[in-house]
This record gives structure tokens, sequence and C-alpha cells, in this order.
């Protein structure tokens, strides 16, 4: 069984390396943008199971990407979101816990694997309920 491809979405190209490289040693497939316009090409081309998200970045912001994804129908406009921004807000706290989590940076890699872990174990259990 192949472990869940992540979509790592960040400008800076140190926190893409940080992400992607503790993904990649947790034994995920990895896959990274460095913008929304990117990230979205590669959604379409690799159906990722979850990304990363960082909200400001140019081009094309987190905010974007979430809304360009609803346009493409499913999987897609129902991939998990792991919002990993600078940004502290309660509502950005809650439309992140929304479609997968919320974390701030700086990044502390064992919390990200905790939270990745829990989000696909979350989309895993969703999917087993829905009937046949």
């Amino acid at each position: 069984m192949s472990m869940p491809k992540i979509l790592v979405v960040d400008d800076s190209r140190t926190i893409r390396s940080i992400v992607e490289r503790g993904l990649r040693n947790a034994g995920y497939q990895v896959i990274t943008a460095a913008d929304g316009l990117e990230a979205i090409e590669l959604s379409q081309l690799e159906r990722p199971d979850l990304a990363v998200l960082d909200i400001c970045m140019p081009f094309m912001d987190g905010y974007g990407f979430c809304d360009e994804l609803k346009s493409f129908g499913e999987p897609l406009s129902s991939l998990p979101i792991i919002f990993l921004t600078s940004i502290e807000s309660h509502a950005l706290e809650l439309l992140g816990n929304s479609l997968g989590a919320y974390l701030l940076k700086p990044v502390n890699v064992d919390e990200l694997l905790q939270v990745v872990e829990s989000v696909l174990g979350k989309v895993a259990g969703d999917r087993a309920r829905e009937p046949a």
C-alpha cells in the first residue's frame, strides 16, 4: 500500500524544505509548490491526499487556492487542508479546522506529523462510513 501523497505549498523555500524533509522521513510522498497557482496545477496532475498550505503567497494566496479547488468538484473540492501560517487569527483557525487543521509557524515537524496523521485518519474514517 502506498503512503499518502502530500502537497506542500509555501513561498518560503526554507519552510518547504523543512516540511518536505520531515514528511519524507515519515514515509509520505511529497510534492511541493511555491504559490497557489503552481499548487492548483500540481493538484490536478498529482491528485494529492492532503495539502499543507501557507496563506500569504504571491500570484495566488491560500484562500484563492481553496476557492479554486472548490470549482473542480470531487475529489479535489474536498481535499483536506492544513493551514501552516504565521497569521494568528481565531477566524482563520476556525476555517482551518473546518478544512483540516491550523498550525502556526515556526513549524514544529513532530507536531505537524501528528496533525497530518490525525487529519488523514479522520478522512479515512469518514470515507469508510460513506454508503457504497
